[in-house]
């Protein structure tokens, strides 16, 4: 006997499924289903309505919990998660970023804001929705996340279509987010990559505190070490492609910095010491005078 095929999923029957899951009050119909509220009453109660449901309900619904509508629609997501979400804690987070969290949101905040720029809001609001993210997150950006988050968003970011030279870039426009921050400015009044990397150097905590550094000055050289321990961050391990993406954007990112100083930036040598339950890095930049100059920062 041949096996029955499984019918397919209806939209309307699923929507109603996910409007009992996550407990949404029915007075919200309308804000997922554009019609009136009585009309809406009628779809629920399965009474003769002149509407189709479609994806398009499930992207509404995707902006009130912040959970991507694929998810939503197969059943994939975190329930708990949902709910929360549609009572307004807009910052909570998914397990997967719970962990460890020894990031800071602003660490991303300027690639958000390129992503924006370059794409649009919508884009940038899918890229976040996929990772069960809500866009509302970035309204703090000193919020505290893990750093699985960040690899898996730069991971989102190449599956959208983003080639390495613009996953690249996005190390380059920092000043987006830090230009105008405390930091940002002793960046700016910096007189040489000295100074730059002097500042960096007291301010790794601004960024994360995921990694061990241990940095010195040689002469005109500039040696930083960084260490990563795998094993607090279980997710990002099983995954090594996404770690090599990672140190890859911060290898860019350390050269950088003296951009924020209107100076050229400094692309320093990069040694991969160890890679087993934790990734050791070396990095070596020469400081020979580089002067400040006018900043020209990117147009985009």
């Amino acid at each position: 006997m041949k096996n029955k095929k499984a019918a397919p999923i209806n939209e309307s029957d699923r929507l109603r499924e996910l409007v009992r899951e996550i407990g949404l009050p029915l007075r919200k119909l309308p804000e997922i289903i554009p019609l009136r509220h009585e009309d809406c009453l009628a779809w629920w109660s399965k009474r003769e309505v002149n509407y189709k449901i479609d994806h398009s309900s499930f992207s509404r619904l995707t902006t009130l919990v912040g959970i991507g509508e694929n998810h939503l629609f197969t059943g994939n997501y975190d329930k708990d998660l949902a709910r929360k979400r549609l009572m307004g804690d807009y910052c909570s987070l998914p397990i997967r970023y719970q962990d460890n969290q020894n990031s800071f949101l602003r660490t991303s905040a300027h690639i958000i804001r390129y992503i924006i720029l370059t794409r649009g809001q919508w884009f940038a609001d899918q890229v976040l929705y996929s990772l069960n993210v809500s866009p509302l997150i970035y309204q703090s950006p000193d919020a505290q996340i893990n750093l699985t988050y960040f690899a898996d968003l730069l991971e989102a970011l190449a599956l959208r279509g983003f080639s390495q030279e613009e996953l690249d870039t996005l190390a380059s426009v920092i000043f987006l987010s830090l230009q105008e921050t405390r930091l940002g400015k002793s960046f700016g009044g910096a007189e040489s990559s000295f100074d730059i990397y002097t500042t960096l150097a007291k301010s790794f905590d601004y960024f994360d505190s995921n990694f061990e550094y241990k940095s010195h000055f040689i002469g005109k050289k500039y040696v930083l070490r960084t260490i990563l321990p795998l094993n607090q961050h279980p997710f990002l391990k099983k995954n090594p492609q996404n770690v090599k993406r990672l140190m890859r954007y911060r290898h860019i990112l350390l050269a950088w910095f003296p951009y924020l100083g209107g100076m050229t930036p400094l692309f320093p040598k990069a040694e991969l010491i160890k890679f087993t339950d934790v990734v050791e890095m070396q990095y070596e930049l020469d400081l020979t005078p580089n002067p400040r100059r006018p900043a020209k920062f990117l147009v985009v």
